[in-house]
Protein backbone atom coordinates (compact mmCIF):
# COMPACT_ATOMS: atom_id res chain seq x y z
CA UNK A 1 0.00 0.00 0.00
CA UNK A 2 1.12 3.55 -0.69
CA UNK A 3 2.11 5.79 2.18
CA UNK A 4 -0.68 8.10 3.39
CA UNK A 5 0.32 11.76 3.24
CA UNK A 6 -1.05 15.12 4.39
CA UNK A 7 -0.95 18.27 2.26
CA UNK A 8 -1.23 21.86 3.56
CA UNK A 9 -1.82 24.86 1.30
CA UNK A 10 -0.45 27.92 3.09
CA UNK A 11 -2.11 30.13 0.48
CA UNK A 12 -5.54 29.02 1.65
CA UNK A 13 -5.21 28.54 5.42
CA UNK A 14 -6.69 31.52 7.30
CA UNK A 15 -5.98 30.25 10.81
CA UNK A 16 -9.63 29.57 11.69
CA UNK A 17 -8.63 26.37 13.54
CA UNK A 18 -11.66 24.44 12.33
CA UNK A 19 -9.31 21.50 11.82
CA UNK A 20 -8.20 21.66 15.47
CA UNK A 21 -11.78 21.80 16.71
CA UNK A 22 -13.00 18.97 14.48
CA UNK A 23 -10.18 16.71 15.60
CA UNK A 24 -10.71 17.43 19.29
CA UNK A 25 -14.47 17.00 19.11
CA UNK A 26 -14.31 13.76 17.15
CA UNK A 27 -11.62 12.05 19.22
CA UNK A 28 -12.21 13.64 22.61
CA UNK A 29 -8.67 14.85 23.13
CA UNK A 30 -7.93 16.55 26.42
CA UNK A 31 -7.35 20.33 26.69
CA UNK A 32 -3.71 21.10 26.01
CA UNK A 33 -3.18 17.86 24.10
CA UNK A 34 -4.34 18.78 20.61
CA UNK A 35 -3.50 16.26 17.90
CA UNK A 36 -3.53 19.02 15.27
CA UNK A 37 -2.11 22.48 15.84
CA UNK A 38 -2.35 25.69 13.82
CA UNK A 39 0.56 28.05 14.23
CA UNK A 40 0.81 31.73 13.29
CA UNK A 41 4.08 33.07 11.90
CA UNK A 42 5.25 36.34 10.42
CA UNK A 43 8.13 37.74 8.42
CA UNK A 44 9.00 41.43 8.34
CA UNK A 45 7.51 44.23 10.42
CA UNK A 46 4.28 46.23 10.25
CA UNK A 47 3.16 47.55 7.86
CA UNK A 48 5.44 45.55 5.52
CA UNK A 49 5.04 42.01 6.75
CA UNK A 50 3.82 38.57 5.66
CA UNK A 51 1.64 36.40 7.90
CA UNK A 52 1.12 32.68 7.30
CA UNK A 53 -0.76 29.97 9.16
CA UNK A 54 0.57 26.43 9.36
CA UNK A 55 -1.67 23.50 10.27
CA UNK A 56 0.27 20.42 11.33
CA UNK A 57 -0.42 17.07 12.98
CA UNK A 58 1.54 13.82 13.07
CA UNK A 59 3.56 13.47 9.87
CA UNK A 60 3.56 9.65 9.90
CA UNK A 61 7.22 9.68 9.02
CA UNK A 62 9.09 7.15 6.91
CA UNK A 63 11.58 6.92 9.78
CA UNK A 64 9.48 7.76 12.87
CA UNK A 65 11.73 8.83 15.73
CA UNK A 66 8.88 8.18 18.18
CA UNK A 67 8.71 4.52 17.21
CA UNK A 68 12.47 4.02 17.37
CA UNK A 69 12.66 5.65 20.81
CA UNK A 70 9.83 3.65 22.43
CA UNK A 71 11.28 0.96 24.76
CA UNK A 72 8.09 -1.13 24.89
CA UNK A 73 7.16 -1.23 21.19
CA UNK A 74 3.96 0.74 21.73
CA UNK A 75 4.37 2.26 18.26
CA UNK A 76 3.65 0.46 15.00
CA UNK A 77 3.45 1.53 11.36
CA UNK A 78 0.49 0.21 9.37
CA UNK A 79 0.78 -1.03 5.78
CA UNK A 80 -0.54 2.36 4.65
CA UNK A 81 2.22 4.12 6.59
CA UNK A 82 0.04 5.48 9.40
CA UNK A 83 1.98 5.50 12.67
CA UNK A 84 -0.08 4.22 15.59
CA UNK A 85 0.55 4.21 19.35
CA UNK A 86 -1.06 1.55 21.54
CA UNK A 87 -2.20 3.04 24.87
CA UNK A 88 -2.34 -0.43 26.39
CA UNK A 89 1.39 -0.89 25.80
CA UNK A 90 2.48 2.68 26.57
CA UNK A 91 4.13 3.08 30.00
CA UNK A 92 4.17 6.88 29.94
CA UNK A 93 7.97 7.20 29.87
CA UNK A 94 7.75 10.10 27.36
CA UNK A 95 10.83 8.97 25.40
CA UNK A 96 8.83 9.38 22.18
CA UNK A 97 7.98 12.96 23.13
CA UNK A 98 11.64 13.81 23.54
CA UNK A 99 12.61 12.05 20.32
CA UNK A 100 10.01 13.54 17.95
CA UNK A 101 11.41 16.71 16.31
CA UNK A 102 7.84 17.89 15.63
CA UNK A 103 6.53 17.68 19.19
CA UNK A 104 3.69 15.45 18.04
CA UNK A 105 3.18 12.92 20.89
CA UNK A 106 0.96 14.41 23.60
CA UNK A 107 0.88 13.19 27.20
CA UNK A 108 -2.53 12.44 28.69
CA UNK A 109 -2.13 13.45 32.34
CA UNK A 110 -5.28 11.60 33.34
CA UNK A 111 -4.52 8.27 31.68
CA UNK A 112 -0.72 8.67 32.08
CA UNK A 113 -0.07 7.57 28.51
CA UNK A 114 0.96 9.23 25.27
CA UNK A 115 -1.56 9.90 22.51
CA UNK A 116 -1.26 11.44 19.06
CA UNK A 117 -2.88 11.90 15.65
CA UNK A 118 -3.60 8.53 14.03
CA UNK A 119 -4.66 10.02 10.68
CA UNK A 120 -8.26 9.22 11.65
CA UNK A 121 -7.41 5.56 10.95
CA UNK A 122 -10.90 4.25 11.91
CA UNK A 123 -12.39 6.64 9.33
CA UNK A 124 -9.78 5.83 6.70
CA UNK A 125 -10.67 2.17 7.05
CA UNK A 126 -14.27 3.10 6.20
CA UNK A 127 -13.25 5.17 3.19
CA UNK A 128 -13.85 8.51 4.93
CA UNK A 129 -11.59 11.56 5.03
CA UNK A 130 -9.77 12.63 8.20
CA UNK A 131 -11.91 15.05 10.20
CA UNK A 132 -9.37 17.87 9.89
CA UNK A 133 -9.44 17.67 6.10
CA UNK A 134 -13.22 17.36 5.89
CA UNK A 135 -13.79 20.33 8.22
CA UNK A 136 -11.58 22.90 6.46
CA UNK A 137 -13.88 25.54 4.93
CA UNK A 138 -11.21 26.73 2.46
CA UNK A 139 -9.89 23.32 1.38
CA UNK A 140 -6.43 24.15 2.70
CA UNK A 141 -5.89 20.50 3.68
CA UNK A 142 -5.72 17.41 1.52
CA UNK A 143 -4.68 13.81 2.06
CA UNK A 144 -4.28 10.51 0.31
CA UNK A 145 -1.69 8.02 -0.91
CA UNK A 146 1.50 9.96 -1.54
CA UNK A 147 1.57 9.42 -5.29
CA UNK A 148 -1.98 10.77 -5.58
CA UNK A 149 -1.23 13.83 -3.45
CA UNK A 150 1.88 14.58 -5.50
CA UNK A 151 -0.13 14.21 -8.72
CA UNK A 152 -2.83 16.63 -7.48
CA UNK A 153 -0.28 19.13 -6.18
CA UNK A 154 2.78 18.97 -8.43
CA UNK A 155 4.14 22.25 -7.03
CA UNK A 156 4.17 20.93 -3.44
CA UNK A 157 7.34 20.95 -1.37
CA UNK A 158 8.53 19.19 1.78
CA UNK A 159 9.94 22.42 3.18
CA UNK A 160 7.99 25.04 5.10
CA UNK A 161 8.88 27.85 7.51
CA UNK A 162 9.28 26.81 11.15
CA UNK A 163 9.56 23.12 10.26
CA UNK A 164 12.65 20.96 10.95
CA UNK A 165 14.79 19.56 8.17
CA UNK A 166 12.70 16.83 6.50
CA UNK A 167 15.77 14.61 6.14
CA UNK A 168 15.66 13.89 9.89
CA UNK A 169 12.62 11.57 9.85
CA UNK A 170 11.34 11.84 6.25
CA UNK A 171 7.88 13.19 7.20
CA UNK A 172 4.90 12.49 4.98
CA UNK A 173 3.57 16.00 4.71
CA UNK A 174 3.69 18.34 1.72
CA UNK A 175 3.15 22.10 1.52
CA UNK A 176 2.21 24.70 -1.03
CA UNK A 177 3.85 28.03 -0.27
CA UNK A 178 2.99 31.50 -1.58
CA UNK A 179 4.90 32.19 -4.80
CA UNK A 180 6.55 35.32 -3.43
CA UNK A 181 6.96 34.24 0.18
CA UNK A 182 9.93 35.65 2.12
CA UNK A 183 12.80 33.28 2.95
CA UNK A 184 11.76 30.54 5.37
CA UNK A 185 14.43 31.55 7.88
CA UNK A 186 12.93 35.05 8.17
CA UNK A 187 9.70 33.80 9.79
CA UNK A 188 9.05 33.87 13.53
CA UNK A 189 6.25 32.42 15.64
CA UNK A 190 3.91 35.19 16.82
CA UNK A 191 1.24 33.31 18.76
CA UNK A 192 1.50 31.15 21.87
CA UNK A 193 4.72 29.12 22.29
CA UNK A 194 4.67 26.38 19.70
CA UNK A 195 5.49 22.74 19.59
CA UNK A 196 8.96 21.31 19.48
CA UNK A 197 9.04 21.75 15.70
CA UNK A 198 9.06 25.54 16.00
CA UNK A 199 11.46 25.47 18.94
CA UNK A 200 13.88 23.25 17.04
CA UNK A 201 13.77 25.49 13.97
CA UNK A 202 14.34 28.57 16.10
CA UNK A 203 17.41 27.05 17.74
CA UNK A 204 18.88 26.14 14.35
CA UNK A 205 18.28 29.66 13.03
CA UNK A 206 20.46 31.20 15.77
Amino acid sequence: MSQMTFFVDLNKCIGCRSCEAACALNWGTKPGASWRSVGTMESGNFPDFTRLYLSVACNHCEEPACMYACPVNAYTKRPDGVVMVDPDRCIGCKYCMWACPYGVPQFDEEAKVVTKCHFCAPLLDQGEAPRCVASCPYEALDYGPKFEVVARHPDATQNAPMMPDPSITKPNILFRLPEEAPPAESFRRVDAPGRKAEQTAARRAK
